[in-house]
């Protein structure tokens, strides 16, 4: 493993400054074809002789990952299930080789990546691929992947955002020990899955609770590091007079990589102003139901279960008492700075009916509220403004439509549930009617419309897209 913008130097600066790559996420994940000592000997070689082919030099000397999902095609008339058991195979990697020198993070046993320009194993992305491999009955590559995690928390103290050196410093949504009762529940041992992964779901729950992530006794999210992304190095220097101006900006972005929303409204003083960031002094509900369905696990497996059932009940309280807005009758994440709520109504509203969080009253006031705001023909908005984020309105991500599809059902609300997933199923179905592919994410609003946002394409693939509907047909 590589931090490839360090052992690169000059080679890696001038390559993501060039503005040549309109992603530079490849540059980052390239395999070198030589060690960095001797790559940057032929650059400065090259630069002695005059201007450089920068294209040309970084097909010389790197190698892109990725070949298996672009060359894929999908056969014409395929169902859109027998597509995606055909895919499996094309988003499954082998061990990683450690000798590889490129920035991977290497995992010892096999996995699945996301598909596109995500040639790694993600965290959460990684529990609704899950969903689909356990309804397929591909439990030793579920195991495979619970191991990987698990090897990561005892290396680093957490599952980092996606296994690259340059995500080493964030995590992403905790749900590591959902995945483990999930597969314990379908090998038909829950008790013994949690005993097996327990010293790790322990350790990942300090790494929440000793962290910056925990402040005044609520989770938030945050990245250890500070300065511009290494995957997104060339565009966030750009930005570089943000930073000068408001401190912290840096941060704000890394950490809203941990939350999996980058990027959100939600996040953002002024909804049309990235710059105006603030991810670190918000508490975001999502998160914090995060922690509370882990304490719950907790609670029924560790030795010490009645600090975290104690610590479950505060934070139950919590979400019912501070997130929730009774005059919307809704969820929102609340502002560290004064403690209120923030009126932007987005999907994460409906995790306290996943978690269990929620009265029954308050689950009946937000199926209602997300109902009027965000239910729309294709599915579940991700929030209800529209602000150029892909996080944002008109997009809707497989993820988000599966929890409130949950957390309806977990509390009877079973025709607002039924709704949404043939919505969903139907949006999936046309794209692939219309495409061949099971993408990123959908337009809602009008789902053969192209979704819209984000700092790169639209990708296909894609892990939790196929997970979700496999699970939810």
């Amino acid at each position: 493993m590589e931090y490839i913008d360090q052992a690169l130097g000059e080679v890696f600066d001038d390559l993501t400054g060039s503005g040549l790559w309109q992603d530079e996420k490849p540059l980052a994940d390239a395999i070198l074809r030589a060690n960095p000592q001797e790559i940057r000997a032929a650059y400065h070689a090259a630069k002695a002789s005059g201007p450089v082919d920068l294209h040309g030099f970084f097909d010389q000397w790197f190698r892109p990952v990725g070949g298996e999902t672009v060359t894929y095609h999908s056969r014409p008339n395929q169902r859109p299930l027998d597509h995606l058991e055909a895919l499996w195979p094309i988003l499954t990697r082998p061990a990683d080789d450690p000798g590889e020198i490129s920035s991977r993070f290497p995992l010892p046993r096999p996995y699945v990546v996301v598909g596109g320009r995500f040639q790694e194993s993600y965290y959460w992305d990684s529990y609704f691929t899950q969903l689909g491999l356990l309804k397929t009955g591909r439990h030793a590559l579920v195991r495979d992947m619970l191991e990987n995690f698990a090897h990561a928390i005892r290396v680093i103290g957490h599952i980092p955002n996606g296994f690259r050196s340059y995500f080493l410093t964030r995590s992403q949504p905790p749900f590591f020990a959902q995945m483990v009762v999930d597969y314990g529940r379908a090998m038909g041992d829950e008790a013994g899955a949690l005993a097996h992964f327990l010293p790790e779901i322990e350790a990942e729950y300090r790494y929440f609770l000793t962290t910056e992530h925990c402040h005044q006794g609520l989770a938030r999210y945050w990245d250890e590091a500070a300065g511009p992304r290494v995957e997104m190095l060339g565009s966030d220097r750009r930005m570089a007079a943000v930073e000068a101006a408001r401190p912290g900006f840096y941060r704000d972005l890394r950490a809203a990589c941990e939350s999996g929303w980058d990027f959100s409204a939600r996040w953002l003083v002024d909804p049309f102003d990235l710059g105006t960031i603030r991810t670190t002094r918000i508490w975001p509900v999502d998160l914090n139901c995060l922690l509370l369905r882990m304490e719950e696990i907790l609670a029924r497996a560790a030795p010490a279960a009645e600090a975290y059932r104690e610590a479950g009940i505060a934070r139950r309280q919590a979400i019912q008492d501070r997130f929730f807005d009774p005059g919307r009758g809704y969820f929102f994440d609340l502002s560290i700075d004064d403690g209120q709520v923030i009126p932007i109504t987005t999907a994460a509203g409906l995790f306290p009916l996943w978690a269990g969080a929620a009265t029954d009253e308050q689950a009946r006031a937000a199926a209602d509220w997300a109902r009027r705001h965000l239910l729309k023909p294709g599915g579940l908005l991700t929030s209800d403004v529209t602000s150029g984020q892909q996080w944002d309105a008109p997009n809707g991500w497989a993820p988000l439509n599966w929890i409130a599809v949950q957390g309806l059902r977990r509390y009877g609300l079973d025709d607002l549930a039924e709704t949404l997933r043939r919505r969903w199923l139907a949006t999936c179905d046309a794209v692939f009617a219309s495409t061949g592919k099971f993408v990123e994410k959908y337009n809602v609003l009008d789902p053969l419309a192209p979704s819209g946002g984000g700092e790169y394409a639209l990708q296909d693939g894609f892990g939790w897209s196929n997970g979700v509907y496999i699970d939810l047909s």
